[in-house]
């Protein structure tokens, strides 16, 4: 079964009861193998079997639960449609496009009118496609995003609210407010129940249609505790109000100011949830519209969307690089600093990469395309941090789960409360009782127990790309907060991973050490091993033959054939496999090894003739990184291939005490299993030769390079080469699980201490729907504290 992911954006979600009811409705189409919905980005990632349902059937399936899929609207004016054989042609190719829903283009006005899946398709994929038929684009106007719909319409409805339930206040105290015109009078009472009607049945319209949604799946949520606690009160005041009021039974102020307060919490929710995903806007801002390109009558100002690979860009003082591109001009200072997290400009020469979306600083540049659309440093990270505050950590599943039973339990709770005070001795009375009831499903909050983990999650994940490091999923976010031991591969994490030859040693007088150099050369001539690379770079000048065969033996060197003889480069394992004596050279090696250098043997036709020693320098960062590590209590493990003499005084140099070495890379991964037992533990590589033990690992950490960042391997990558980003990660970790768990216990804390005091009769319906509108506010606030936050990183 081949299957199919893709992302939907879900608009009506009120809190994790929704959450549930759509995973369980969903999950149970056939064909669809993973339901999982996030409440703050208010997304369900999906996967399923395309020949066995649709994603329309999906589709259709969310919305016949009550429940809407949200779609982005554009209106593009295009220039060269000549005929409506062009504009139906365009209007197809839209239309084919994944994410699109609907596509519409008129010859008669030259526009085109796309609804499109704003989680599977961006305006740069759109425009891109048009640009790529032909057509040029003279102006694209975005509608309003669901956000900000959503927001207007929660602000209208709360200007409802206020405006009737001011009079219902006014009026609803007469024994306070007995200078009020008409008060106590029955003109009151029915202008109060007139303002009630209004609050309860046109800004109160969401929850009933919420209320509904739900149960139709057989569940209930925060809408269903709304509806059931504001309508109890407004039928009761109702039935209190006609024909003859009786004032003592009035209580249309406690269903209208709980409606209208909880309006506003949900009001501020909306603008504090979309300020947790900041650093997506910023980023998509970063990306200037257009691009000075230089042509063959000079230079020419383009939509950055009609840049094509190997274009040249001019980029002055100040302005923006447009894409992903090579300096072929020029020398600047570039500020990649939102990109990659390096706080000082990157120096650019000829030659050297540039990120599309970082400020050229200094000097004017003329660069060469080199990436283009998704294919950008930028465009891959924002795919990466969108697509990773998608997915839930094992942490928010559980909460998720207690939360879809919560409003059950809650209106279980309501009716014990009903009856207790129905039935105690001094009671009797309905209002009596009805009033702490009301109090108690009011009161009750899931909204900030579905938040609590996302939000976090969201502004933990902006704040890690912020600083050069990129989470692929919460799960990693979460089980990094528990990491006691972390293991680096040497070379090219440790290390620079640019050997350079130091030493050639000649064993044979027949060879002198260039000999010895040329003949190591002619052999490594086809080798890909960074060693091997290094010891041609040397060679490099010399007029080195072609092997007429070449066998790579991974983690122990190459054997090659040249002119009749047989040449084998590589470590004393694969010189003693190959039948050639080494034990006469031991002190030569031992002393390389010492100076941390790594020895390379050089057999020929059975005969060792030399020896080259070669020298990786440790990274500037890597001893702040490992003392940093050490100082947190995380056992540091250096894991390679080379020997143990070279491979301890590496370590010694950086700090670390632990190390395994001689280890080849099919070994690695056993490795890791080993270390396992009983620990949680993080490797952190480049993602060349241990991308085995990256996946093993609890938390793979794959090393990017700035301008190369699509590493499969691992779940967390530094955008940057600097391993002080591995200690950002672990802090920026613990401090997001931290709040976390900050947050779900302020959430049970709260419902746990109020749901009582609600059944106790001391907290007034009107008081409740107040907390209950601070509670969930209140805890998107603490997680946007993160925001104000920055991991320390330790001084190199």
């Amino acid at each position: 079964m081949k299957t199919k992911q893709t992302v939907l954006k879900i608009g009506g979600m009120h809190c994790a009861g929704c959450v549930n009811s759509i995973q369980k409705y969903v999950s149970k189409i056939d064909g669809v193998t993973k339901c999982e919905v996030n409440l703050a980005s208010q997304k369900a990632e999906l996967e399923f079997d395309p020949s066995a349902v649709r994603l329309q059937a999906i589709e259709k399936a969310i919305e016949n639960a009550g429940y809407r899929v949200v779609y982005e609207k554009i209106t593009v004016k295009i220039a060269g449609i000549t005929d409506s054989g062009d504009a139906q042609s365009l209007q197809k190719r839209l239309e084919e496009l994944e994410g699109v829903k609907v596509a519409s283009v008129n010859y008669g006005n030259s526009q085109g009118i796309i609804e499109y899946n704003q989680a599977l398709l961006s305006l740069s994929d759109i425009r891109q496609l048009i640009i790529k038929n032909g057509y040029q684009i003279l102006s694209a106007d975005l509608s309003e995003s669901a956000e900000e719909l959503e927001a207007k319409k929660l602000k209208k409805l709360f200007g409802i609210g206020v405006a009737f339930t001011i009079p219902i206040l006014i009026f609803g105290y007469p024994e306070y407010l007995s200078f009020v015109p008409l008060a106590g009078s029955n003109i009151a009472a029915y202008v109060m129940f007139a303002c009630a009607s209004v609050v309860q049945f046109v800004a109160g319209s969401r929850f009933y249609s919420g209320a509904f949604r739900i149960a139709k799946l057989r569940s209930a949520n925060m809408d269903t505790l709304v509806v059931i606690g504001t309508t109890a009160a407004y039928l009761f005041s109702l039935s209190s109000t006609f024909p003859n009021p009786s004032w003592d039974k009035i209580y249309y102020d406690a269903s209208a100011v709980v409606v209208t307060f909880i309006i506003l919490g949900k009001y501020l929710e909306n603008k504090t949830k979309g300020k947790t995903s900041s650093i997506i806007k910023k980023m998509l801002e970063m990306q200037p519209k257009t691009a000075s390109v230089k042509t063959e009558n000079g230079e020419a100002q383009i939509p950055i969307e009609q840049i094509n690979l190997g274009d040249l860009i001019i980029v002055r003082p100040g302005e923006r690089i447009s894409v992903d591109s090579v300096v072929v001009e020029g020398y600047s200072a570039v500020d990649e600093s939102m990109v990659t997290g390096e706080s000082m400009p990157v120096d650019k020469k000829i030659g050297d990469l540039v990120i599309g979306g970082t400020v050229n600083k200094e000097g004017a540049l003329v660069i060469r395309a080199t990436r283009i659309g998704n294919d950008t440093v930028l465009s891959q990270i924002i795919h990466l941090v969108e697509d990773a505050m998608g997915k839930k950590p094992p942490i928010q599943r559980m909460v998720d789960k207690i939360a879809g039973y919560f409003a059950l339990i809650v209106i279980g709770i309501a009716g014990a409360t009903f009856l207790g005070w129905f039935f105690v001795p001094f009671g009797g009375h309905i209002e009596m009782a009805l009033i702490p009831a009301v109090a108690v499903l009011v009161v009750a909050c899931p909204c900030a127990l579905g938040l609590a983990t996302p939000t976090a999650i969201m502004v933990g994940m902006s704040k890690a790309a912020q600083h050069g490091v990129l989470f692929k999923d919460g799960e990693a976010l979460e089980v990094l907060s528990k990491v006691n031991v972390i293991v680096f591969d040497k070379t090219g994490t440790l290390t620079e991973g640019k050997p350079q030859v130091a030493d050639i040693v000649s064993l044979d007088s027949e060879f002198t050490s260039s000999k010895v150099l040329e003949i190591a050369a002619i052999a490594e001539k086809n080798s890909e091993h960074p060693l091997g690379k290094a010891i041609v770079q040397k060679a490099n000048g010399m007029n080195l033959g072609d092997p007429s065969d070449f066998i790579a033996i991974p983690g122990k060197g190459v054997k090659a054939v040249y002119n009749d003889s047989v040449i084998v480069v590589g470590s004393q394992v694969l010189l003693a496999d190959e039948g050639i004596e080494t034990k006469s050279s031991q002190a030569i090696i031992l002393q390389l090894q010492q100076q941390g250098k790594t020895t390379i043997l050089v057999g020929l036709n059975k005969k060792l003739i030399g020896i080259i020693g070669l020298f990786d320098i440790p990274k500037q960062t890597a001893k702040a990184a490992v003392e940093s590590l050490i100082e947190k209590g995380i056992q540091v493990v250096m894991l390679t291939g080379d020997n143990e003499r070279t491979a301890q005084t590496v370590a010694k140099e950086i700090g670390i005490k632990q190390v395994i070495a001689n280890v080849l890379p099919q070994d690695k991964l056993d490795v890791i299993k080993k270390l396992q037992q009983g620990n949680k533990v993080a490797m952190v590589g480049d993602g060349i030769n241990d991308a085995a033990a990256l996946t093993q690992a609890d938390v793979g950490i794959a090393i990017g390079s700035g301008a190369d960042i699509a590493i499969e391997a691992g779940k967390i990558v530094l955008v940057r080469d600097d391993l002080r980003n591995v200690v950002s990660a672990f802090e920026i970790s613990k401090k997001t699980v931290g709040k976390i768990k900050q947050n779900i216990f302020y959430a049970f804390m709260y419902n746990v201490a109020l749901i009582p005091v609600a059944g106790l009769g001391l907290l007034y319906p009107a008081i409740a729907g107040m907390a209950m509108a601070a509670s969930s506010v209140s805890v998107t606030g603490s997680s946007l504290a993160l925001k104000r936050w920055n991991p320390k990183q330790p001084k190199s």
